[in-house]
């Protein structure tokens, strides 16, 4: 059978469908997808909710709470204290299997009136009720999956950093912001795959490295601009010729370091 090329019925947009594929549909006897690769992904995900966050009260006490769960579910969220206290049984919300029924229908029905814990919250929180996925963390707001972090905003993924802001899968920063898949930084932003950095921005793969900027693949350097080594007073004057402090000039740093990432990731692939 030869490849074909189909439209989203969700999103609207093409789609290929290759021969292998339509091999493996044979043989496990099930239709072509009429959904892109990616919607069917968010369609098999979209039980788990980390990020969306609803007002709620406890089932139990009437406390006000911050929860994962939307107030349109029907099912009863309880707060911490209710939820491993004794004032409910979970014994009590069992139900007799009915042969006469789906499976699925049964098990939906028991889903949508055994109560949830409010949210994914364990150890001790401090100021951290905007978090979800969440142990251990003080003063963190719309941060998740979380662990023992201080001061963290807008994150995830992010484990044992204080003072940062808008990270992503990092763990040991402190001060950063805009950093992805970094470890151990400090006072460092716009970072990418790098860890052991301070006082740098704009960097990808880049290892124990202090004063960089626009620079990538550098290990154990210092002063380096745009890949270049300079001394501290010439690497100082280049850093305040971009004038980050303006938004306007720190977008066209931001899309220039862009433009530097686009053919470097499209080398790293085709090397791979």
């Amino acid at each position: 059978m030869n490849q074909e090329t189909k439209n989203c019925q969700n999103c609207k947009k093409d789609f290929t469908i290759e021969p292998e594929d339509f091999n493996f549909y044979e043989k496990i006897k099930v239709p072509p997808p009429t959904f892109c690769p990616e919607c069917r992904m968010i369609r098999r995900l979209i039980w788990r909710n980390v990020r969306s966050l609803y007002k709620r009260t406890c089932g139990l006490c009437g406390k006000s709470l911050i929860s994962m769960y939307s107030d349109k579910d029907t099912a009863p969220v309880y707060c911490h204290d209710c939820w491993y206290g004794d004032k409910w049984n979970p014994l009590s919300y069992g139900k007799e299997y009915d042969f006469s029924k789906p499976f699925f229908t049964q098990l939906k029905e028991l889903f949508n009136t055994t109560p949830r814990f409010f949210a994914y919250h364990l150890g001790n929180l401090v100021r951290s009720d905007f978090t979800n996925y969440s142990v251990d963390n003080k003063d963190c707001y719309l941060t998740f999956a979380a662990l023992g972090n201080e001061d963290v905003k807008y994150s995830e993924s992010i484990d044992k950093s204080k003072n940062s802001l808008d990270c992503y899968l990092v763990q040991k920063v402190e001060n950063c912001s805009y950093n992805i898949d970094c470890e151990a930084n400090y006072n460092t932003h716009y970072a990418i795959k790098s860890r052991n950095c301070i006082d740098s921005c704009f960097i990808y793969n880049c290892v124990n490295c202090s004063n960089c900027c626009l620079s990538y693949n550098q290990r154990n350097q210092q002063y380096v601009f745009k890949n270049k080594k300079l001394t501290k007073e010439e690497y100082q004057k280049s850093l305040s010729g971009l004038n980050l402090e303006k938004y306007s000039e720190f977008k066209k740093t931001q899309d220039y370091f862009d433009l530097i990432l686009d053919p470097l990731f499209c080398y790293l692939l085709s090397n791979f």
